[in-house]
């Protein structure tokens, strides 16, 4: 783990995740992003997953393949959750890891009701699109949580 890095910070729980892990195995963890003020984001887009490798590593193509299959695993089950839980229209996933050097698939919901000039990258952006803080979060992470 990297000491500076934001999302090892949040694997070791020195960062709070509202809701906790939504899935995980030993080489990978989902949860919902948190807020955070020391990036800009106190009341992130509701429904915008993280799935996460335990393994400091910034690549897909660095992923092993036990990585690669638990993230695709995880990626399924969160999409159909955030589908049949949470409401979403249709779920988009990236992996863009420019910002942090730390592995992440990013899962993000489209609601009904959202434009659609608005762009599939974009939803989290649209001041329309659902945003919460903690509560909200945490909320959304007990319907998201597998049985």
């Amino acid at each position: 783990m990297d000491a500076e890095c934001l999302i090892c910070r949040e694997l070791r729980g020195d960062v709070p995740v509202p809701g906790g892990f939504l899935w995980q195995e030993e080489v990978a963890v989902a949860f919902h992003v948190p807020p955070l003020d020391e990036i800009g984001n106190p009341r992130p887009y509701l429904g915008h997953l993280l799935i996460v490798t335990r393994r400091h590593v910034a690549r897909l193509g660095e992923l092993t393949d036990e990585e690669s299959a638990a993230v695709g695993r995880a990626a399924a089950r969160l999409a159909r959750a955030l589908t049949d839980a949470g409401g979403a229209e249709w779920v988009y996933s990236a992996v863009i890891c420019t910002g942090v050097p730390h592995f992440r698939l990013r899962l993000l919901p489209r609601y009904a009701g959202t434009p659609r000039e608005v762009a599939w990258y974009e939803v989290d952006e649209w001041d329309g699109g659902p945003h919460g803080g903690a509560q909200e979060i945490a909320d959304l992470a007990e319907r998201l949580r597998p049985q």
